[in-house]
């Protein structure tokens, strides 16, 4: 992590703006250096030089996959779920 990037976001409770800080992550992908923005803010900027563990796309290395484990746990239910209720469906258990 080698800066913070601050965006402007609207507050929930009181609709005013505040700063929303993202990692800005330089790494080594196959030999080339890359910079990209990672995609989870939070109010307070990140520290710099701290290691993160990253996930990219080898085909586009810029696009980092960097979800949280909240996240992936939301995504992974979502997906359980909605797997679920299609096989449901499919089985004829729910109309």
């Amino acid at each position: 992590m080698v800066d913070n990037v601050a965006e402007w976001s609207h507050g929930e409770e009181t609709g005013g703006r505040r700063a929303v800080y993202y990692p800005l992550i330089e790494f080594d992908a196959g030999g080339t250096k890359h910079r990209a923005k990672g995609g989870v803010g939070k109010r307070k900027p990140w520290a710099t030089g701290d290691a993160v563990k990253l996930h990219y796309k080898r085909a586009n290395p810029n696009h980092l996959l960097d979800f949280n484990w909240w996240q992936r746990l939301f995504y992974s239910g979502a997906f359980i779920l909605l797997g679920g209720l299609s096989l449901a469906v499919a089985l004829g258990w729910v109309r």
